[in-house]
Formats: C-alpha cells, structure tokens, sequence
C-alpha cells in the first residue's frame, strides 16, 4: 500500500499532469492578458479545451492516491518526450 499524499503533494501531481496533457498555464495567460481575443470565434478551440482541461483537473481531484501517482508518473513521461 503506498503512503498517502498531502494535499499539496495531490495538487503538485494535478498541476503536473495538467500541464503534460494540456498545457493550461499559456491557456490561462491568454485569458487573463487578452480577454478580447479569448471571447472571439477564432478562439473557440482554445476555450474547448481549456474547458476540457478543467474537466481534467476536476476528475483528477477525486480519484485515489494510487491513482494520481501512475496518472503523475506517464504525465512525466509525456512530458520527456
């Protein structure tokens, strides 16, 4: 049985894999600096897969330690390659 995160330990391993998978952090720059352009139709992509990166986060929040260690450990991975 593997110890149990802390909880910043859990929202070390979220942000991890968020950023792997979604690269959230350029996503919530543009939000905040370019509010116009995160509104317009050109960014309709964009604001899906914020919202599906959010979707993420929230899922991840509730699964179990074991869990969001092997989720943390292939985000790594995804991230070397």
């Amino acid at each position: 049985m593997s110890p149990k995160l802390t909880a910043r330990a859990r929202r070390r391993a979220i942000g991890e894999i968020i950023e792997a998978r979604f690269t959230l952090g350029a996503f919530e720059v543009t939000r905040r600096t370019d509010p116009s352009y995160w509104a317009s139709p050109r960014n309709d992509m964009g604001r899906g897969i914020y919202g599906e990166a959010i979707r993420e986060k929230r899922r991840l929040q509730a699964v179990p330690d074991d869990e969001l260690m092997a989720e943390s450990a292939a985000a790594r991975l995804i991230g070397r390659a």
